[in-house]
């Protein structure tokens, strides 16, 4: 395993700006790079400047040739970095990593975690019917319905998974995701059966998307906290499996319940 570091400095002033700049930049690319097993981002503040390191574990040089280009001795910058920073090094050091963090080259926890993310969607899934067999055979105008007084409409239960797996998705690019920019529980549109037939597509797409994602994290970034929050990125994946578990138990009774309505 390899270790890439790269050094810089800001004024103090604007040290926590840059660390946002950083998760959004950089930190996310790293990440979403092959090969790579995980970002550390060290700061200290000296004398009215604060002084950052950036270290990315790799499995290879090629794997970061995936992130650098040709010529990985030299550092990377993104448009801002001009802005924020006291002077662009130009050079990056590398160093073999002789000592480090338990890491699972296998990536098979985080494999499981894709299993169990793909079952609930598509699959045989552990809690009973996946997500894709409950809605066979839902018509939009079923979609739609309200037959349990106020309570959301199965359509929007599954607006709601897809734009929830979207926001997963972006918080494990290093993104800080309060809730999906589409909302909550985004709003449905006129209830035609193209457009329901679309909605029933993309939260199945959304949950393959996440899974994909998910299958190529390493035991560094499981282990890693997610952005803004007090939990790390294994338990916000596995209640995301929950999640859909969850709402699809909604979607099955709500399935039901409208089909007795329309008897």
């Amino acid at each position: 395993m390899l270790a890439r570091s790269w050094d810089g400095e800001t004024r103090a002033e604007h040290g926590d700006e840059y660390v946002e700049y950083l998760r959004r930049t950089g930190v996310a690319d790293l990440l979403a790079t092959a090969g790579n097993r995980g970002v550390y981002v060290l700061r200290r503040e000296e004398g009215g400047r604060t002084r950052f390191r950036l270290v990315s574990l790799w499995d290879s040089r090629d794997a970061i040739r995936g992130f650098a280009g040709d010529d990985p001795e030299r550092a990377r910058y993104y448009p801002e970095d001009e802005r924020f920073l006291l002077a662009l090094t130009p050079g990056v050091e590398h160093f073999e990593v002789a000592i480090g963090p338990a890491v699972d080259p296998s990536g098979e926890e985080a494999r499981r975690i894709a299993a169990d993310l793909r079952a609930v969607g598509r699959g045989e899934a552990f809690h009973g019917p996946a997500l894709r067999d409950i809605l066979e055979g839902v018509s939009a105008e079923q979609a739609a319905a309200r037959p349990i007084g106020a309570a959301h409409s199965l359509w929007e239960i599954v607006l709601h998974i897809t734009a929830w797996n979207g926001a997963w998705r972006q918080r494990l690019e290093g993104r800080v995701v309060d809730e999906p920019e589409e909302g909550d529980f985004p709003p449905v549109p006129s209830p035609t059966e193209e457009a329901w037939n679309e909605a029933r597509s993309l939260v199945l797409a959304s949950q393959e998307a996440l899974a994909d994602r998910v299958a190529r994290l390493t035991t560094a970034e499981l282990d890693a906290a997610v952005p803004h929050r007090d939990f790390d990125v294994r338990s916000m994946l596995r209640g995301a499996v929950r999640h859909t578990v969850y709402h699809s138990g909604q979607v099955a009774l709500l399935a039901k319940a409208s089909l007795e309505v329309s008897a």
